[in-house]
């Protein structure tokens, strides 16, 4: 069947998912299955397409920090640690260590070792994981006159990397041997430090409350950079989870119980990421230019406003080709994300 004219609309988000996040407080990214869990409360979420579309991951719950390690995802729910079968969700172990007040970030080492902020308490705690059916667990460290939060393991420096609550916090840093703590940056002039995770580059993203942002610091703290503001879709962002293999920072938004992605591939130092994309009309491809990777829906309608192609799929950060759908025909390309509209010829 041949069309005179085309219009082709892409829709950034919108596409309506099979589960809905509610009571989000962490995201994390697994690299072998290339997809992305988040803790909802009592049960636990997944995506393959970042975020159009969300599923139960078995019966699994989750209600803060979430680490993959070794074929298995390490979840805290409600003070008690589980662990699970990434291939089945099946739940293999649990470990209760007593007296814990709120257990709330984690960081894992690739040793076989997990470490765990008690934010109620103020102590840190390491969590054997090397025979994932039998969890136990060590007092790290305790009584260091902070409220830890998110945990990152820097494996190089054979330490526990932590970011803390409240006012001017600062980013401390735990040797794993010993507990021995470093201060790393005394009053970053951020408030209520929830997450932090670590790029390829070895660079830290750090989640803040106030003012709403992330920060990236450089690999000995020294330096720091603004890389995304409250404009770039966050509200309250808790805990996040950086995809080295795609460039992508997951935040799990507290306060909108939404996740966002954010791009990082190949953007200069120092440039917060874009909201403005670009859509081209070169020979028989239609070229897609977007800052960050986004769900996009295509509709494509002939000249008597019928429907007649409709898809949904991931496109990545950077420019990608779409085949034109009407090889050797005229048409019209309407690219539409966030009330802005491009017309392509």
């Amino acid at each position: 069947m041949r069309f005179a004219s085309l219009l082709l609309t892409l829709a950034l988000a919108g596409t309506v998912c099979a589960q809905t996040p509610n009571n989000i407080e962490a995201v994390e990214y697994d690299p072998d299955g290339n997809r992305w869990f988040v803790s909802n409360g009592s049960s636990l979420l997944v995506t393959s397409d970042q975020g159009a579309n969300w599923s139960f991951f078995g019966e699994a719950q989750a209600s803060h920090g979430m680490e993959v390690l070794g074929g298995h995802l390490y979840a805290i729910g409600n003070n008690v640690i589980r662990a699970y079968d990434l291939e089945t969700a099946a739940e293999v172990d649990i470990l209760t260590i007593p007296g814990v007040a709120f257990l709330n970030g984690m960081g894992s080492h690739s040793d076989g070792m997990l470490v765990v902020s008690d934010f109620g308490s103020g102590r840190l705690y390491t969590v054997d994981v090397t025979e994932p059916q039998q969890m136990s667990h060590t007092l790290l460290a305790g009584n260091f006159g902070a409220t830890p939060n998110g945990v990152v393991i820097d494996e190089a420096g054979n330490r526990a990397i932590v970011v803390c609550w409240g006012n001017n916090a600062d980013i401390l840093a735990f040797d794993l041997e010993g507990g021995d703590m470093t201060t790393l940056v005394n009053g970053t002039g951020l408030g209520n430090l929830d997450g932090i995770d670590v790029d390829g580059s070895g660079q830290y993203y750090v989640s803040s409350w106030s003012p709403t942002r992330i920060t990236r610091f450089s690999n000995d703290f020294a330096d720091a950079e603004t890389v995304v503001t409250g404009a770039g879709g966050l509200s309250s962002p808790a805990d996040i989870s950086y995809a080295i293999g795609i460039d992508t920072l997951g935040v799990a938004n507290s306060g909108s119980d939404e996740v966002t992605f954010h791009g990082f591939g190949g953007a200069p130092s120092g440039i917060e990421e874009s909201t403005l994309w670009t859509a081209t009309h070169r020979g028989h491809l239609l070229q897609v230019t977007l800052p960050v990777g986004s769900q996009v829906e295509w509709a494509a309608y002939d000249v008597a406003g019928r429907e007649v192609i409709r898809r949904s799929e991931w496109l990545p950060t950077g420019t990608t080709s779409v085949v034109w759908p009407l090889e050797g025909a005229g048409g019209i390309v309407r690219v539409v994300s966030g009330g802005r509209a491009i017309s392509v010829r």
